[in-house]
């Protein structure tokens, strides 16, 4: 849940009078197959419903920046979240990237990894992280 990164770079921005480009990254690593070795069928659509619901998503979260009164943009990608942020805001550039951070820890955090660790690591800009609560 990213809902506390928001308000934190919605604060920021105001404070700063800067621009926030909201980045949802909802590429999902599906197994091919199922735990039984069978082909796994995906039903019609479900890319192309991805990404209108991510879009969707996104363009609601700037609509109710710009209610506030901030300078704010949505852009929905189909990659892999840590290289799109880290791309997208050199390309912007950004001078600051703001991410929530569920701060898995232990078996979790082996598994799944860490989208804010790797873009804290390769990012050109600084970075905050901000903890979503428990």
């Amino acid at each position: 849940d990213a809902t506390k990164a928001i308000s934190t770079a919605a604060d920021l921005a105001k404070l700063f009078d800067a621009k926030v480009v909201v980045l949802h990254a909802y590429h999902v690593e599906l197994p091919m197959a199922t735990p039984m070795g069978e082909p796994r069928a995906l039903p019609q659509g479900f890319y192309e419903e991805m990404r209108q619901q991510a879009t969707e998503q996104v363009q609601k979260v700037a609509a109710e920046l710009v209610a506030q009164g901030v300078d704010a943009s949505g852009v929905a990608v189909f990659e892999p979240a840590s290289l799109s942020i880290v791309s997208r805001a050199e390309n912007l550039p950004a001078d600051l990237i703001v991410m929530g951070t569920r701060g898995r820890t232990g078996l979790k955090h082996i598994l799944l990894g860490s989208v804010a660790e790797r873009v804290v690591r390769t990012a050109s800009c600084p970075v905050l992280t901000v903890k979503a609560d428990a």
